[in-house]
């Protein structure tokens, strides 16, 4: 049962995006999403998507054509 402190989700951005208002409703204030198993040419738009539901952007870590977004909950 959440709120959650941290939430970790390794899955594609289709449902990344899908997820973010449940994302939001279920990570504590202040609380850290980490996502991952995006494309680099997909991170803009997982984390336009994540801003748009009460994230903000603590870093990003590009690794070859992989990215992994790390976000807290305001």
């Amino acid at each position: 049962s959440g709120p959650f402190d941290l939430v970790f989700a390794n899955i594609l951005k289709g449902p990344l995006i899908e997820l973010a208002p449940d994302m939001a409703a279920n990570v504590a204030h202040d609380g850290i999403a980490i996502l991952s198993g995006l494309l680099v040419v997909q991170a803009e738009a997982v984390q336009a998507a994540y801003e748009t539901n009460r994230f903000s952007l603590v870093s990003r870590e590009d690794i070859g054509e992989w990215s992994t977004l790390v976000l807290r909950r305001a």
